[in-house]
């Protein structure tokens, strides 16, 4: 079993530090202002896709299939009342000459390992896809 540690801390009316070992993250803790920073929203579906991408990375390479580039794109849908997320989306691009039935099985070993996909899957409807980018 692994625990996972981060602190968190106001540092203005607008702003919350998050600090783990010595790295640090300054994200936005004022309700709808674009201009503070990544909301908890967006912070958390940073960490699906970073999630993602280091699982698909790490496949990649133990199994040797060749990956120039991959990014992913997220969006969430949120109700209102309860506030929740009720649908969270993603599309993962693979920049890659592998055949098309190996990215298949890159893609199912990196999503089955990504342990924030997984958790999220538990709490609310996820549904990803993949395409070979140009």
């Amino acid at each position: 079993m692994q625990i996972y540690s981060v602190h968190l801390e106001c540092t203005d009316p607008r702003h919350v530090r998050a600090t783990v070992r010595s790295f640090t993250l300054e994200l936005g803790a004022s309700r709808a202002d674009p201009e503070a920073g990544f909301n908890p929203v967006e912070t958390l579906l940073s960490a699906a896709g970073t999630c993602l991408l280091t699982g698909l990375q790490f496949v990649a390479q133990t199994s040797q299939i060749p990956l120039e580039g991959a990014w992913v794109e997220l969006e969430a849908t949120r109700q209102d009342k309860p506030p929740v997320l009720t649908q969270i989306r993603y599309r993962l691009y693979l920049k890659s000459p592998a055949p098309p039935q190996r990215l298949e099985r890159l893609v199912e070993l990196a999503q089955r390992n990504s342990t924030v996909l997984q958790t999220l899957a538990q709490a609310v409807a996820l549904e990803g896809s993949w395409e070979v980018a140009p």
